[in-house]
């Protein structure tokens, strides 16, 4: 793995989600399959994990503002994405950005090995999820 930061898009697995989210046909279908991924009651895996923070920030940055320098091309994605409507996907990104929380999810258990960071990454998507909340 080369990418490796508290932020969303510091990760290369995140990146990689983002350039199928720039060829999807259907944005908003997209984003919500990327929150609820098939196995839904399992232990969410890491890639599952990594999709659902992608979709979150992307409908965080539609609704609110992009935030934590994302890669330029997802500047511009949001730029030319920003009249659409997501507001429907906010509980579903608290649910799924809960998700990633949970003891039941492989990125959680990484970055919890990280006594460091770990704080700064889990009040990075706290922070999300009250935003959805508010």
């Amino acid at each position: 793995m080369g990418a490796w930061g508290y932020n969303t898009f510091e990760d290369d697995s995140t990146c990689d989600w983002a350039y199928d989210l720039y060829t999807a046909k259907n944005t908003v279908q997209f984003l919500r399959e990327s929150l609820t991924p098939e196995d839904s009651d399992d232990y969410l895996e890491y890639d599952d994990c990594c999709s659902i923070l992608g979709a979150a920030e992307t409908v965080y940055s539609l609704l609110f503002e992009v935030r934590d320098s994302p890669p330029v091309e997802f500047q511009e994605w949001v730029q030319n994405h920003r009249g659409l409507d997501v507001t429907d996907l906010k509980p579903v990104c608290v649910l799924g950005l809960n998700r990633v929380l949970s003891k039941n999810s492989e990125l959680n258990e990484l970055w919890s090995e990280n006594s460091t960071e770990y704080p700064e990454w889990k009040g990075n998507i706290e922070r999300m999820i009250h935003a959805f909340n508010a």
